[in-house]
């Protein structure tokens, strides 16, 4: 499990751990020389371009070039903001490679694309508004063959993900002491590229509490459940899924399968009867029936130990009043619950406004629904996604699930996030398919919070290998099912 931090707890643990005077330039250096040992590995040619800012982060570009010059290669500095004042740090760098071979930014088109180019502009204190200056350099740099960050990309915000117009897009990024949350969720592990990590020995972990945990398919096995040799259907757990307007059956059905088939004992599927004969015909291991209205429904909430609603439901009066019917009914049983797509628009409604969900209800909105849901924009949800999933949290007293590019699970303490997984995952029905494998999850005993951990994962880790199987392209949600199996099995 990665931990991930902010820029404002790294800044700070930096500053409590420079006790004595000379400690700053003593890690900066020592940064440096990991940054050299990488680089001069890393790379065949022997020409290397160097982006310095004026803060500290231009004190490690120009001490980096140092030693890369010590190793007979050649390197040339672009002082990229000469007009502002460097830091202390970064101005004793700069003196120290005075005699260095220095560019203007002019001369970038006079530079081979294969030179190695290193952004040392701006570090975890950067920006995203650059200005015309850098975004044309850094949009230059951009068609270089081989690029490096230095500790984050220019034009990444540290802290969210977010990115400028012209962002350095890195291949590789090194970066010290911890990994910064900005590096992995939204845009930013796609502009970091492969991060290295250089702790420079400050033990970062044993002294602040990260912001974020990463999670990998090694943090969730041990939640997977196991069966034992005298078990029968019954130990397995019942869901209840209540899915599938009119022309929208599809989204039942898929739900309720990948239920079944990732290790509920018993499903059972509540849908329009016009969708009973697609059910049995995909499904016939699972037992479906018909709700026509909210008196279909109350005789089987007694029966099952987990249930997924919403696939498939919309904002109409079908979908209202078994939804409604549904949240009165248990708010006095705590049945584990969750609520996806049609249910989760519902929620904002008035109608809905003085019912109290129970804290271990998960919700799983993509930013479309979260952003209904708060009342907001879809750009302002993935403008902070972290930020977004605990607004969420807050106004709702539940688990969150808030789907996309890198999905944040959290509930009212804890914050996770899931950077596994791609767009090969952006097709119809993958919400459905997810929703039936967390609530297949909690059906079998897991609390609703590791269910949410484990089934986002491994959904996340099936449409990896998908990928590497098939493609990105064309996934059909339904032929997640079998690969999900697999890696709980």
């Amino acid at each position: 499990m990665n931990n991930l931090y902010t820029a404002e707890q790294i800044k700070a643990f930096e500053k409590n751990s420079f006790l004595k005077e000379g400690d700053d330039l003593c890690a900066m250096k020592e940064a440096a020389k990991q940054s050299v040992e990488i680089l001069n590995k890393g790379y065949s040619t022997s020409e290397f371009l160097i982006l310095c800012g004026p803060g500290n982060n231009g004190g490690d570009g120009y001490f980096i070039g140092i030693g890369l010059s010590e190793l007979k290669n050649r390197v040339r500095f672009i002082d990229v903001l000469d007009d502002i004042k460097k830091s202390p740090l970064c101005e004793h760098a700069y003196n120290a490679a005075k005699g260095s071979e220095f560019i203007n930014a002019k001369e970038l088109k006079n530079i081979s694309t294969k030179t190695v180019v290193i952004d040392a502009i701006f570090g975890i204190g950067g920006r995203i508004n650059l200005g015309s200056k850098l975004e044309e350099i850094l949009s230059h740099c951009n068609k270089f063959e081989s690029k490096v960050a230095i500790d984050v990309p220019t034009g990444l915000d540290s802290n969210t993900g977010e990115i400028s117009q012209a962002c350095f897009n890195a291949d590789k990024t090194i970066t010290f002491i911890a990994y910064k949350l900005g590096q992995r969720i939204s845009e930013g592990k796609n502009y970091c590229g492969k991060l290295i990590l250089r702790d420079l020995g400050l033990a970062m972990d044993e002294n602040v509490s990260p912001k974020v945990n990463e999670l990998s398919f090694e943090d969730i096995k041990i939640n997977i459940p196991k069966r034992i040799e005298n078990s029968h259907k019954g130990d397995h757990g019942k869901l209840l899924i209540i899915a599938g307007d009119e022309g929208f059956g599809g989204a039942g059905i898929m739900s309720s399968e990948s239920g079944l088939k990732t290790g509920a004992g018993l499903v059972r599927l509540l849908t329009r009867k016009s969708n009973i004969s697609a059910s049995l015909a995909r499904n016939p291991e699972v037992m479906v029936s018909g709700a026509d209205n909210a008196q279909d429904i109350e005789t089987n909430l007694e029966w099952p130990d987990a249930i997924v609603a919403g696939p498939g439901m919309f904002e109409n009066y079908w979908s209202e009043q078994i939804l409604y019917k549904l949240l009165l009914s248990i708010s006095d049983k705590s049945t584990p619950t969750l609520l996806d797509a049609g249910a989760l628009r519902l929620l904002s409604h008035n109608a809905f406004s003085k019912i109290k969900l129970h804290g271990e209800t998960v919700l799983t909105p993509h930013p479309g629904e979260a952003a209904e849901m708060l009342k907001i924009t879809t750009k302002e949800i993935q403008k902070n996604r972290i930020k977004s999933a605990k607004a969420l949290q807050e106004k709702y007293g539940c688990i969150i699930v808030l789907k996309g590019n890198g999905t944040i699970i959290c509930n009212k303490t804890n914050i996770y996030l899931c950077s596994v997984g791609g767009p090969e995952l952006a097709v119809a029905g993958s919400g459905d398919i997810l929703s039936g494998v967390i609530g297949s999850l909690i059906a079998q005993g897991l609390t609703p919070f590791d269910a949410a951990k484990t089934g986002v994962v491994i959904h996340a880790r099936a449409g990896e290998e998908f990928a590497n199987d098939v493609g990105r392209i064309g996934m059909a949600a339904g032929e997640l099912i079998p690969y999900i199996r697999k890696f709980l099995n």
